[in-house]
């Protein structure tokens, strides 16, 4: 693990034990940015299908420096853009993600974290053109 994964890991933890489940906040983010998602989630009343794609994007956001992130992400992708799912949408997600991450997290967001992140999301960016 990198320096910068160890930091987003850090981050991660901190944030599930402030917040718990981050979900409700990083999804009204998106539904806000994106109304048009919401419909998409319509059967999902349990929450289990939007948190396991939290799941899988938090496992991809530790993971970027392996194999494991970049095929994970280019097959999603493919699997939501059969969803219906614009490109700008899904490439949305992480930037999204780390916008509710800041806020959830306050103070303990500092320059490394941010530096950390930016990272990560500029190499999402590359796996993700629009």
């Amino acid at each position: 693990m990198t320096q910068a994964s160890e930091i987003i890991s850090q981050s991660l933890e901190l944030l599930a034990e402030r917040v718990g489940d981050p979900a409700p906040q990083v999804y009204a983010r998106l539904f806000a940015a994106y109304p048009e998602m919401e419909a998409m989630f319509v059967r999902d009343v349990t929450g289990a299908v939007k948190g396991e794609m939290l799941a899988m994007t938090f496992q991809c956001l530790m993971d970027l420096d392996g194999g494991y992130a970049a095929n994970m992400i280019a097959a999603e992708r493919v699997n939501h853009d059969a969803f219906g799912v614009p490109h700008e949408v899904f490439g949305r997600f992480f930037p999204l993600l780390a916008e509710t991450c800041r806020e959830l997290l306050g103070d303990a967001w500092t320059p490394p974290v941010e530096r950390a992140w930016a990272a990560a999301l500029a190499r999402i960016a590359e796996l993700t053109p629009i």
